[in-house]
């Protein structure tokens, strides 16, 4: 831990900074838990899965706490995050994910990968592609992508991107993939008590024992970061820095504003 985060613990009583890094937990809302049980599900039915949302809604962290339930002897997961990939990079990057050493051309990668998954299920085992950035893909990629799945039937496949992903796949020359997917889940902002709630359960995962946001500072949150949990992660700890800076033992809204003011968020 850096100085200025020990500094940040120690000022506020904390056991380790909150808003930087995924808890081991989750923090539970009607929403996610929707998400997580049906996602969950997907992983041994060898279903396609959509998961939307605009950026810092929380479809990683979907992906993540659901894999993380998994058993690793049962399961084998392997996520690809490639924009705007071609046939090879997409098949090359999958192969060697499972431990494949791919060969040259990109249909002799894909038999590959499909008679791996046949051994893999074989033993019991249940393998998910998951294409992050999957907005990005092609037409042409879409259309691969239902082929590997059809012919091979043997994994799941999770698509996860923006909300144009949706826009795609109403396209009609997607409808044949579109057609075979059975789960559709959307990560959306947070409401301004799950706003609260959010901060709440982060500020309680380090081990905060008094109140460390005054009480104002939630609807002002919730009203500039529109619920979403990366931009509320970015300002809750800019607040405390700036707090820390100040000496101030509590964050106000007035910090939180000036805090506000200088910070970009990455949209």
């Amino acid at each position: 831990m850096n100085n200025i985060n020990s500094s940040l613990c120690q000022h506020f009583k904390l056991n380790c900074v909150p808003f930087l890094e995924r808890s081991k937990t989750s923090f539970e809302y009607k929403q996610f838990n929707d998400n997580l049980e049906l996602l969950s599900s997907a992983f041994m039915t060898r279903q396609i899965v959509c998961i939307t949302g605009a950026s810092g809604t929380g479809k990683s962290s979907l992906i993540f706490y659901a894999v993380n339930q998994l058993e690793p002897s049962q399961f084998r997961i392997a996520g690809i995050e490639l924009s705007n990939p071609n046939k090879k990079a997409l098949y090359k990057t999958l192969a060697i994910k499972v431990g494949l050493k791919p060969a040259y051309n990109a249909d002799d990668i894909k038999l590959q990968l499909i008679n791996f998954f046949d051994e893999e299920n074989a033993q019991g085992k249940f393998n998910t592609v998951i294409i992050d950035e999957a907005h990005t893909l092609s037409i042409s990629l879409f259309d691969e992508l239902r082929s590997f799945y059809d012919e091979g039937l043997n994994f799941s496949l999770v698509f996860s991107g923006l909300p144009p992903l949706k826009n795609q796949l109403n396209l009609a020359v997607n409808q044949p993939l579109k057609q075979r997917i059975f789960v559709f889940l959307d990560c959306c902002a947070l409401s301004l008590s799950e706003t609260k709630e959010y901060i709440l359960s982060q500020l309680n995962v380090v081990g905060a024992k008094v109140p460390v946001f005054d009480e104002q500072c939630f609807p002002f949150l919730h009203s500039v970061t529109s619920g979403v949990p990366r931009r509320i992660n970015q300002l809750c700890y800019g607040g405390l820095l700036a707090a820390l800076k100040r000496r101030e033992t509590i964050v106000s809204e007035y910090i939180l504003r000036n805090v506000h003011e200088n910070l970009n968020y990455q949209v």
